[in-house]
């Protein structure tokens, strides 16, 4: 789970089906932002708060932008990312 600071109305977070949702704090409303056919194991935020990567338990990383919109693969890693950190 992280929480952007450029977003501070929004959570996001993984679940075990490989989605990547957020959740709405001011109406306590939850949506998916897209998913990969893998269990979610990490997510991090980017420090600006405009991006977030996420961990899959095959080994993938992706990159989502928050304000495009935009799913990236960024790598598919031979170990399981079990912990992500985004630095400046």
């Amino acid at each position: 789970m992280v929480w952007p600071v450029s977003w501070p109305n929004f959570i996001y977070f993984g679940i075990a089906e490989g989605k990547i949702r957020f959740g709405q704090t001011t109406n306590n409303k939850s949506n998916s932002l897209y998913q990969h056919e893998s269990y979610v194991v990490s997510i991090a935020a980017s420090p600006n708060g405009n991006n977030i990567c996420s961990g899959h338990l095959d080994g993938t990383i992706f990159i989502f932008s928050i304000d495009e919109k935009v799913k990236q693969k960024l790598v598919t890693h031979s170990s399981i990312p079990y912990a992500l950190a985004w630095g400046v």
